[in-house]
């Protein structure tokens, strides 16, 4: 009978532990579930909020380097980057343990203006590649996949261990002349050739950092247009490959109208010559096609 009273209560006892551990169970369950929603919603690339000077003093004590996107509402490849590529597990793991992210819109917030002026953006989305002292190791534009964003962040790691830097100076505010603050700042882009021709022909190198960003901010034209071609190489070197060939690319576009119109092909086709090395032997193939069609169609 001892026996029976025994066995009946530890059988009671295993009950009551079972509904006391049940309700301990379902809540360390939707603790894990808690934390799968929490990690879901935290994958993809995390982006600063705070001030320049914050996201720099935060990439040097972390020992990081800067990746910062250029954007604007309704920019179509920039909501391509932030739909397909940001979020991916490879980009985001890249982005979040070796550099320090950062978006600014360059028509609404006043460090994306200042960012645009000082590199002469004019593409959508750019990025820039930075250290923590401000100083840039590449500067890049347009939608970007996977694979290539990958490949560029890699480079750029490489280029900042060997201190391979551009020549932009690491100070955020320069003395650019009223017309190219204007232009940046308060969107006045429509200034005249006469304006940035008096500015430029009294400035002793056309290379150096503000002669160079006027040129390429608001547009080559004539002698400076010249200059680009004859100096892409240096330039690119200097400031950075993708931002040479996108002003090529808009210069040809002129070079073929003036010179298709002239027939003169030998000329233009001497200017391809010298900015093929620009571009990668992919780009080239699609817009040396671009560049002659463009030609044919004024010389006839």
């Amino acid at each position: 009978m001892k026996n029976i009273k025994s066995i009946i209560l530890i059988l009671l006892i295993a009950v009551g532990i079972l509904f006391y551990i049940n309700p301990l169970l379902k809540k360390t369950s939707t603790v894990v579930e808690t934390a799968e929603i929490k990690t879901e919603v935290l994958t993809g690339t995390n982006f600063f909020k705070g001030s320049w000077a914050e996201l720099l003093k935060k990439a040097k004590k972390e020992n990081k380097l800067v990746f910062v996107d250029l954007y604007f509402t309704g920019c179509a490849p920039c909501a391509q980057m932030d739909a397909k590529v940001f979020p991916n597990k490879e980009v985001s793991t890249i982005l979040n343990n070796q550099f320090i992210s950062f978006k600014t819109d360059i028509f609404k917030e006043e460090i994306g203006k200042k960012l645009s002026m000082k590199y002469a953006v004019t593409g959508f989305p750019t990025f820039l590649f930075l250290t923590s002292n401000g100083k840039i190791l590449d500067i890049s534009s347009g939608f970007h996949s996977t694979e290539e964003l990958i490949a560029i962040l890699s480079s750029t790691q490489k280029k900042a261990t060997e201190k391979i830097y551009k020549k932009y100076s690491p100070i955020l505010d320069l003395e650019y002349p009223e017309f190219y603050k204007a232009a940046y700042i308060d969107g006045k882009r429509n200034v005249s050739f006469e304006t940035v021709d008096n500015y430029l022909k009294k400035q002793k190198d056309l290379g150096d950092e503000i002669p160079f960003v006027i040129i390429a901010g608001l547009g080559a034209n004539g002698i400076y247009a010249d200059y680009i071609i004859e100096n892409a190489s240096q330039l690119a070197k200097d400031y950075s490959r993708m931002q040479i060939r996108n002003l090529i690319i808009k210069i040809i576009g002129k070079y073929a109208k003036t010179y298709g119109k002239k027939e003169n092909q030998e000329t233009f086709s001497n200017a391809l010559e010298k900015v093929k090395p620009i571009f990668t032997e992919q780009e080239w193939l699609k817009f040396e096609k671009i560049f002659q069609s463009n030609f044919k169609k004024h010389n006839t």
